[in-house]
């Protein structure tokens, strides 16, 4: 068995890096990193201290299932580069 590590699409984190809203509607909450403990889901990179990030309500699948959970994630403020696919463990974690 082989596992993966796959970042979050492009295209929802741009959104909701444009001010789009959450999983619960809601405008993401801003934020400024103390460079600790702060792993963005798309570039898969700690936001460095001093930089801005996005705390969101994320939803992964959709439908409803035992799957379909919501949680608070991190972002990057600004855009960042989508980490490829690995089967490496993030440094983040």
């Amino acid at each position: 068995m082989s596992i993966t590590f796959t970042a979050l699409p492009t295209a929802p984190v741009r959104a909701l890096q444009a001010g789009g809203t959450d999983a619960f509607g809601a405008a993401p909450e801003r934020a400024i990193s103390s460079g600790d403990g702060v792993p963005c889901r798309h570039c898969l990179k700690i936001v460095e201290k001093g930089a801005p990030y996005l705390i969101v309500a994320y939803r992964p699948f959709n439908g409803l299932h035992p799957y379909t959970e919501t949680g608070s994630i991190f972002l990057c403020a600004e855009e960042c580069e989508r980490a490829q696919d690995t089967a490496e463990i993030p440094a983040t974690m």
